[in-house]
C-alpha cells in the first residue's frame, strides 16, 4: 500500500528588516560585538569622493553634474544600506557624502555666479549715484569715494561711443545713453570715468551695459571743471559685457 505524498507547503521568505536611527546604531554595535563582517557600500564612497569635488562648478556650468551625482549616489547608498542591514555598512560615509555634495555644490555654484555675473571677489561695488558730490555741502568728491582711491572697485555703466569699435584699450564709461542718442544734457565731470585696460585686456564696443573693475584713481583738479574734466579713472583688469 503506497503512502500518499503530502504536498509541500511553499516556503515564504521574510523580508529584510529596515533599521533607522537608534535601532541602526544598536544593530551596528551588536554586529561589531559578534565580529560580523559587513562590506562598505561602494556608492557611499563614490558619493563622498564626488562631494569633495562638488566645488568645481565654480569653474563653469559643465561641472554642475558633479554635486548632483554626489547627492544621487548618497541617496542610493543610504537606500541600499537600509535594505540590506546585515550585509552592508557605510551609512555615515553615505550621509557625509550627501551633505558635502549639497554644501560644496551650493558654494561652487554661488562662486561661479559671483565670478561670471556679480561683483568680483575683493572688489568694492559702487555706482554713479554714489560718486556724485553733494553740492549743498560743497563737496568736490564724496568723502566715501576718496577713501576708495587706489583700491579695487567695480562699477556698471555704458561705453561712450568713440572712433574704434573693436580692440579698445581706453574708453569713457558713463551712467546712461540718453545724452548720446538725444543730447538732452551735457555730462558733468563726475559722470564720466576714464577706463584704461591693463595688460592684454581689450574691449569691443557695445550698446549694452557693461561692468568694469579695477584700481580707482582720483584727480581732484579735474573735478573742478564743470564740463569735460574726468576726475575718476579706473585701471581696469575686469571687463564684463
Amino acid at each position: 500500500m503506497s503512502t500518499e505524498e503530502q504536498p509541500s507547503k511553499p516556503t515564504s521568505s521574510k523580508p529584510q528588516q529596515r533599521y533607522r536611527g537608534k535601532e541602526w546604531t544598536s544593530r551596528e554595535a551588536e554586529d561589531a560585538a559578534r565580529g560580523v563582517y559587513r562590506r562598505v557600500e561602494p556608492l557611499a564612497v563614490i558619493s563622498l569622493v564626488l562631494g569633495l569635488l562638488a566645488f568645481l562648478p565654480m569653474f563653469g556650468w559643465p561641472m554642475i553634474p558633479i554635486p548632483l551625482a554626489g547627492i544621487l549616489f548618497g541617496l542610493l547608498a543610504l537606500r541600499q544600506i537600509a535594505n540590506l542591514p546585515g550585509e552592508k555598512t557605510g551609512r555615515g560615509i553615505a550621509f557625509g557624502g550627501l551633505c558635502v555634495s549639497i554644501v560644496f555644490g551650493l558654494i561652487g555654484i554661488a562662486a561661479y555666479l559671483q565670478i561670471a555675473h556679480g561683483v568680483p571677489i575683493g572688489y568694492k561695488s559702487i555706482n554713479f549715484l554714489e560718486i556724485q558730490p553733494d553740492k549743498d555741502l560743497g563737496e568736490i568728491i564724496p568723502e566715501e569715494i576718496l577713501e576708495l582711491e587706489d583700491k579695487f572697485v567695480f562699477i556698471r555703466g555704458f561705453m561712450y561711443p568713440g572712433r574704434r569699435s573693436t580692440g579698445i584699450q581706453q574708453f569713457v564709461l558713463v551712467p546712461s545713453q540718453w545724452h548720446c542718442k538725444f543730447c538732452q544734457r551735457e555730462l558733468s565731470s563726475t559722470e564720466m570715468i576714464r577706463v584704461t585696460m591693463t595688460g592684454d585686456l581689450l574691449a569691443d564696443y557695445t550698446g549694452h551695459m557693461v561692468g568694469v573693475g579695477g584700481k580707482l584713481k582720483i584727480d581732484r583738479r579735474e573735478a573742478l571743471k564743470p564740463l569735460g574734466g574726468m576726475p575718476y579713472q579706473i585701471e581696469a583688469d575686469v571687463f564684463r559685457d
